[in-house]
């Protein structure tokens, strides 16, 4: 049974026991990320979730890289827009549990970051950044985030520029890092062959958090998000054109809404028999890469077509890709097709109903989202429950072709092909 709890220090404790699995996954959710940064401050989220592995009052880097690997299991941590994400999982035997969740609860309140520390992990920020400026897929979503939401908190790269990591010292990364982890919201998801009255004990031995605010009802971000719509070309010196073709989605949707877009997103692009693969790979052979997909944030949303195709068929894959999307406004779906669809996700939720990682993963998604939170076979009755008619209501609402926005990141072509792209080829102009 899933469990969502408040803590007498604010913490809320989200907990679903599972005792036929002999694994646990526990992850902390800070409410911070690039979107909370301002000029002086960009990258220090990203660089601070890397510091937090150097070391605390009573343990060294050393200390926590062995007890995971001793054990089998493994901690990380990633940075998002809105989030930083501390996680482990590990095989539970002699008491291990107790041990990996006081490592935890050290990382949250007691990191030191030592100022040699510091200067190590900064080079390696700034590597982390080289390596994706040197891929031409990952650089392009950081140009299209940029492009897509100009002069706003959720167009700054995650990472910072080299520029920005360069200028961040120890003591404004220890102030942020007291600020948002040690002081900030905290919400704690478990799964697995958890012990529940452990984890309440020690989280509640931490210092008193913020209030955990709970959306839709409460939110973070007061900034108006607006979508921009059109074309844009930004000239790169790679030699693929990465093809973005994006549609606004409702930033708030409900329970059935969000399950609708996740067939509807399976539907067109995101198995081997999705429209758009099977129209721009298996036939066309125009992209190697090819797919959609759909991003949240808590004032903005989005759905979205991607291809990267060679410099010289970059036209030819934007007027496919463009009239492909503008098919899906006939709704022609056949039943076998959504069916293969809805099937396709409920059998990945199957596959995932023992991965306790995904579990804590999924949790957290929903409660961010302010949904009731269900176990595996509730989900997968939301899903199967989706028809035709919901999928069509969502199609007709989100492909507003006058709200398209068509991002191009592409070595420079010639006048006539980037005039057509800026006129996105006829077909959505």
């Amino acid at each position: 049974m899933i469990v969502t709890q408040t803590l007498r220090n604010n913490i809320c404790l989200i907990t679903e026991p599972i005792d036929n699995v002999r694994t646990a996954s526990v992850g902390f959710w800070f409410s911070v990320g690039s979107r909370y940064e301002n000029e002086g401050e960009y990258g220090i989220t990203h660089f601070t979730e890397h510091l937090i592995f150097k070391g605390t009052k009573s343990r060294t880097t050393h200390d926590i890289a062995s007890f995971f690997d001793c054990t089998g299991g493994y901690i990380n941590a990633f940075t998002e827009r809105e989030n930083v994400c501390l996680y482990c999982t590990i095989p539970v035997q002699k008491n291990n549990f107790e041990s990996a969740v006081d490592v935890l609860c050290d990382i949250a309140q007691n990191c030191t970051f030592p100022e040699e520390e510091v200067e190590r992990e900064r080079f390696v920020v700034q590597t982390e950044i080289s390596a994706v400026e040197d891929d031409s897929e990952e650089s392009s979503f950081d140009s299209l985030a940029k492009n897509l939401w100009k002069n706003k908190s959720l167009g700054k790269k995650i990472t910072g520029t080299h520029k920005d990591v360069k200028n961040l010292d120890r003591n404004k990364i220890l102030e942020w890092y007291r600020k948002y982890f040690v002081k900030g919201e905290l919400v704690v998801v478990a799964s697995g062959n958890i012990d529940v009255k452990i984890l309440k004990e020690k989280l509640e031995k931490l210092n008193q958090h913020k209030k955990v605010l709970r959306y839709p009802d409460e939110t973070h971000f007061k900034e108006k998000v607006l979508f921009s719509t059109g074309a844009k070309i930004c000239h790169t010196s790679f030699n693929q054109s990465q093809i973005f073709s994006l549609f606004p989605v409702i930033a708030n949707p409900t329970k059935k809404q969000f399950y609708t877009l996740v067939v509807f997103n399976s539907l067109i692009g995101e198995n081997m028999t999705s429209r758009l693969f099977e129209v721009l790979r298996e036939k066309s052979g125009l992209c190697y890469s090819v797919y959609s997909f759909f991003t949240i944030y808590e004032n903005a949303a989005f759905w979205g077509a991607f291809c990267g195709s060679e410099k010289n068929k970059c036209i030819k894959a934007v007027k496919l890709l463009q009239e492909e999307l503008h098919k899906i406004q006939d709704c022609e779906f056949s039943d076998e097709e959504i069916e293969r669809a809805k099937e396709h996700i409920c059998g990945e939720e199957i596959m995932n109903e023992y991965d306790t990682e995904y579990i804590i993963k999924r949790l957290q998604r929903n409660f961010s989202l302010g949904f009731e939170l269900q176990n595996t076979s509730q989900i997968l009755e939301c899903i199967r429950s989706i028809n035709k008619n919901d999928i069509i209501n969502l199609v007709q609402n989100v492909l507003d072709l006058a709200k398209n926005y068509l991002f191009v990141y592409s070595p420079k072509l010639s006048e006539k092909c980037e005039n057509q792209l800026l006129k996105k080829i006829s077909v959505f102009g």
